[in-house]
């Protein structure tokens, strides 16, 4: 009955405790990683995030990260921060592909023209005095048009990060939305109001 005792106090002394390696396992796998704009994120801990007033290619915006469940996969953070880490490059990725489909029709071309029609002339000519007035009233209102909020939802069958672009909040509710892949890629572009 002594020795095993003194086995049972020798065990427990030098971390030989099946409990207390349980409770050491649970702190190893609370790990926190850095991403860009949010700082550390905990993997253990899902949930929404969200940060305002960040600088990205002179436009000031929001960014929201939402994932889903009470852990973070280790490749899901790599992906978001592969976005956010290159979203400098990606916007002006988009915004030159917002240049290319202006002559097409589809959603690009539909948001300038529906801003052209329903503001009226004197308005629109204040809003784009400060332009380059040789070009087309769409490139125009191109070049006023801001990135305003990134979204990005990893959890979601496609990893969705959602770009949302205005031209002007005091002119138009309706803002050009561009949905990428986990790979910064374009999916699709809408509108919506």
């Amino acid at each position: 009955m002594k020795q095993i005792l003194i086995l049972m106090i020798m065990f427990s002394f030098f971390g030989c405790n099946p409990k207390q390696n349980q409770k050491n396992k649970s702190k190893i796998t609370n790990v926190t990683e850095n991403l860009p704009f949010f700082g550390q994120i905990s993997r253990s801990h899902g949930g929404y995030y969200e940060v305002e007033n960040v600088k990205i290619n002179d436009n000031i915006v929001s960014i929201d990260l939402n994932f889903e469940g009470d852990k973070i996969n280790p490749k899901t953070l790599e992906n978001v921060r592969m976005i956010l880490n290159n979203i400098e490059i990606i916007d002006k990725k988009v915004k030159n592909i917002f240049r290319d489909y202006m002559d097409e029709k589809g959603m690009v071309s539909e948001y300038y023209k529906f801003h052209i029609e329903e503001i009226d002339n004197k308005t629109l000519e204040d809003f784009l005095k400060d332009t380059n007035q040789n070009l087309t009233k769409e490139l125009q209102l191109l070049s006023k048009t801001k990135l305003t909020r990134i979204g990005l939802s990893p959890n979601s069958p496609k990893f969705l990060t959602v770009l949302d672009y205005r031209v002007s909040s005091e002119l138009s509710a309706d803002i050009l939305v561009v949905f990428l892949n986990d790979k910064g890629g374009i999916e699709r572009i809408t509108i919506e109001s």
